[in-house]
């Protein structure tokens, strides 16, 4: 924390004490009829709830069909300190939702023949360079994340030296084999927008988008100027360990940010006037913002995959998904400490925007008015309200009991209380959550750094738990109980960290034979474990999937690594 910034202010949000909410048919807001009334009084309902029970400090939500605003709902606080309740003028990030608008941008000159997605680019910014073996990066490929190129230079500030560091990274695959999402590409693409239209960006997007839509509140730049209008963020106050809702927020930095992967502020009425664009496939109430052949491209899928009986794919800047009979164009938007979350389901005419500044379970929220929506147009009333979740109470909780042994003699127990898994530890009975399939967690300070997480063997018997670097078995394992690494690797365990709000921390630890990478919560990479793939003398592939990030550790003193970089991040050892 630089010297004279003042401590972050804790944060405990237990009620949302502030709501307001319009349906409006016709244009104007006015009681609606049922059953429309009754399914959006329901939906207000089910957002409250959800808020309180995640401890979110501020949310917006817009409903819309292709030709209006249906509902506009907006809760809780864009500034706990100041108790500034959210409102419709209250600007909330959006982050990665932004890749819409940019690949829109260079849509628009596709139509005017200016742009090419097929050519490479360096043809348009011969400076761009990256160490490859493969044929040429096209636009295509980036707008697509199909480029092989890595994620993030998070510990760059937002410039165009972000799109220029490319060179220092290389190229995993052929470009168009496999998809991975790529920040740093859309922000080449931002750079390539502005030389080809020779316009700044934030300008273009104003022109193009916002003022025909009539996205009056709405910025293509994040500046200081706008502070005071935006709701302010709020992250969990440990980047180390999973979020627990019993945990005060603290305060997010507020940070400028001007390029095309993620720079846009907005409302969700706002937002629900893009929405009724991209359902009119690109046609503005005045005019076309791209043809028709332009957003047909926009909104082709490649690479698509199948996921729990879904069909997923990625356009250019926008996913697709078919489901249960329905296609839907969706996006997601992460900043520091704001959310947003667009669905827009193309066979029933609606889209769907929440825009937060904490943490929320959209998936409450989006399941429960999509079926509120489909129930009323059906002339029926909304389905019962989502029960409230327990992470207390495990299904077969019996599963994980018994005694569990580590190499070193530590023992653990955990026990059972009617549906309630329990941990013995120095006489104290502590209660475990259920955090994922057979993954459980306690804020309880002696354990809050890891989720328990139990193994199974071939007849789905649990023979195995780990927690973080430590691993214990029960009398049922029957596998190695000795595993050798190369002694160099021990170099390399530890915590590190950098300044970078985005991707803050991890921690390095080996078990069973592997080294992993502990990811903190306040990663854009995700929090959960990682393992990692040696490539090389202190250089390592994340995760167990072919990716193009490599980290690799430098600098070793006394047996220990002080710098790791992680696809060029640099970051640093930490010693308490």
């Amino acid at each position: 924390m630089p010297k004279g910034y003042p401590p972050p202010l804790l944060i405990k949000l237990k009620t949302v004490t502030t709501v307001s909410f319009m349906v409006v048919l016709g244009g104007c807001a006015q009681e609606a009829p049922d059953p429309y009334d009754e399914a959006f009084r329901a939906i207000d309902q089910v957002v409250r709830a959800t808020m309180e029970e995640e401890g979110t400090p501020g949310l917006a939500l817009a409903v819309t069909s292709e030709d209006q605003l249906l509902y506009a709902g907006h809760y809780g606080y864009a500034d706990l300190t100041h108790r500034t309740p959210v409102t419709d003028q209250t600007l909330f990030q959006i982050g990665s939702i932004s890749k819409s608008f940019t690949a829109l941008a260079l849509m628009h000159l596709w139509d005017e023949g200016v742009f090419d997605p097929q050519k490479p680019v360096r043809e348009y910014l011969p400076w761009w360079d990256v160490q490859t073996e493969f044929d040429p990066i096209t636009g295509h490929h980036l707008l697509s994340h199909t480029s092989g190129i890595p994620s993030n230079r998070d510990d760059i500030y937002g410039s165009r030296y972000m799109v220029w560091a490319l060179r220092e990274q290389a190229v995993a695959w052929p470009p168009g084999e496999k998809f991975h999402y790529s920040n740093v590409g859309y922000q080449t693409l931002h750079v390539l927008l502005e030389e080809l239209a020779g316009e700044a960006y934030a300008d273009l997007i104003g022109r193009l988008i916002l003022e025909p839509l009539d996205m009056d509140h709405t910025n293509a730049v994040i500046a200081l100027e706008t502070r005071t209008s935006q709701a302010v963020g709020y992250v969990t106050p440990y980047d180390d360990r999973p979020h627990h809702p019993s945990r005060p927020l603290v305060e997010a930095p507020f940070m400028e940010y001007g390029l095309g992967d993620g720079c846009i502020q907005s409302t969700a009425a706002d937002m629900a006037a893009y929405m009724r664009m991209l359902m009119k496939n690109g046609q503005s109430p005045a005019s076309r913002i791209v043809s028709e052949d332009a957003f047909e491209l926009f909104t082709t899928p490649h690479l698509g995959s199948s996921v729990e009986n879904q069909s997923v794919g990625y356009g250019y800047g926008m996913g697709m998904r078919s489901a249960d009979g329905h296609d839907f164009l969706e996006h997601s938007g992460g900043m520091v400490g704001l959310y947003a979350n667009m669905e827009i389901d193309l066979t029933d005419r609606v889209g769907v925007v929440v825009l937060v500044n904490g943490p929320v379970r959209w998936k409450n929220i989006f399941d429960y008015t999509r079926e509120a929506l489909r129930a009323a147009a059906r002339g029926e009333s909304p389905p019962p309200f989502p029960e409230e979740s327990d992470p207390t109470l495990v299904e077969k909780a019996t599963h994980f009991t018994g005694e569990f042994t580590a190499a070193s003699g530590t023992t653990i127990v955990f026990k059972v209380d009617g549906s309630r898994l329990l941990l013995r530890h120095e006489g104290d009975t502590i209660v475990l959550e259920s955090s994922g399939k057979d993954s459980f967690y306690t804020p309880h300070p002696t354990f809050d750094r890891y989720a328990f997480t139990f193994g199974r063997n071939e007849e789905e018997t649990v023979v195995e738990v780990t927690h973080g670097p430590d691993w214990f078995t029960n009398e049922r394992y029957a596998g190695p109980t000795q595993y050798e690494i190369p002694e160099a690797w021990s170099a390399y365990t530890g915590r590190y960290r950098s300044y970078s709000p985005w991707f803050p921390y991890f921690e390095i630890f080996t078990r069973k034979g592997q080294t992993l990478a502990m990811i903190g919560v306040g990663s854009e990479t995700g929090s959960g474990e990682m393992v990692l793939q040696p490539i090389g003398e202190g250089v390592f592939r994340p995760g167990e999937d072919p990716t193009p990030e490599v980290l690799r550790f430098e600098d070793v003193v006394d047996g220990q690594a002080l710098r790791a970089v992680w696809s060029g991040h640099e970051f640093f050892r930490i010693s308490w």
